[in-house]
């Protein structure tokens, strides 16, 4: 039994007749018949009425249909499989990701990748830069995302590098959505969640709460805590612009609030991305140019 045989079976079936799937197939009715009389052969006994128009199966051929059916499927996903690993579209990515670009850019990623990939495996762990970055190191990940600190970018090599901006974020029924411009002094009248994002953004807001002699008390929350709380009426917090945007929180328009905040996606030094890393690496860059939110 023979791949061709059983393409001309399934063709007459879909036909109805002869000498229609011969021209689906591109063969001669001739051809075709021989195909169909070998399988015929291999299998013991007709699989087709041939005194009936259109043609119909005999009960050997009813039985036969949904096996040769589910063997054309096979057949179909080891070519796909063998397209997929010559491509490189075959693997694992093992990924490490802070938890704002996890809730942020890799939903989409994961899902453009799942589409354009789907033999590959993909596993991803979530936690905060230094994490991301010591797993790498130990060989757990081998690509991962990170803040864009020297000291992540001194022992890494870095593959992308992605820009984003802090915002002021707030609920989309907060009162202060009414002024056209808001100051920083304006912002510590109302509850100020501060996640830490790193000491570089720490010591900038502090120095800003120190320029207005800030006295209000401010609530120190990881991130996964902050979202909720984020959404709460006469509550203000910073993100980055992309998170905001997904979260369902609005950027305030503060003149005097400006912190560039880069990420990178890293591997370790001297380590050369798979096909497939190589892949989802290209996603992450599409993804990411596509998905930039315009400022306030």
């Amino acid at each position: 039994m023979e791949f061709g045989q059983i393409e001309a079976f399934l063709a007459v079936v879909s036909e109805g007749s002869f000498t229609r799937a011969a021209a689906l197939l591109n063969l001669t009715q001739p051809s075709l018949s021989t195909r169909i009389h070998q399988l015929e052969q291999s299998l013991g006994g007709e699989l087709f009425q041939r005194d009936k128009r259109p043609v119909q199966l005999t009960d050997l051929g009813n039985v036969f249909f949904n096996y040769a059916e589910r063997a054309i499927d096979i057949l179909e996903a080891g070519r796909e499989a063998v397209r997929a690993t010559q491509m490189g579209m075959v693997g694992r990515v093992n990924v490490c990701s802070p938890f704002s670009l996890a809730n942020s850019l890799l939903p989409e990623v994961v899902n453009r990748f799942g589409q354009m990939c789907p033999q590959a495996e993909l596993s991803l762990e979530t936690g905060h830069s230094d994490f991301c970055i010591s797993q790498l190191s130990d060989g757990l990940a081998n690509l991962a995302f990170a803040a864009a600190f020297p000291r992540f970018a001194s022992k890494t090599q870095t593959l992308l590098e992605l820009h984003d901006k802090m915002v002021v974020a707030v609920n989309a029924q907060h009162e202060l959505l009414a002024e056209t411009a808001v100051s920083i002094s304006h912002l510590w009248q109302y509850q100020v969640l501060i996640i830490h994002w790193g000491n570089a953004f720490d010591g900038y807001i502090e120095s800003l709460r120190e320029a207005d002699q800030a006295q209000g008390a401010v609530v120190r929350v990881p991130l996964a805590a902050a979202l909720p709380m984020a959404r709460q009426p006469h509550t203000v917090t910073f993100l980055p612009r992309r998170l905001a945007a997904v979260s369902g929180l609005v950027e305030l328009n503060v003149p005097g609030f400006s912190f560039d905040w880069d990420v990178i996606l890293a591997t370790r030094p001297g380590y050369t991305p798979t096909p497939i890393e190589q892949r989802f690496i290209e996603i992450v860059n599409t993804v990411w140019q596509e998905s930039s939110p315009a400022a306030s």
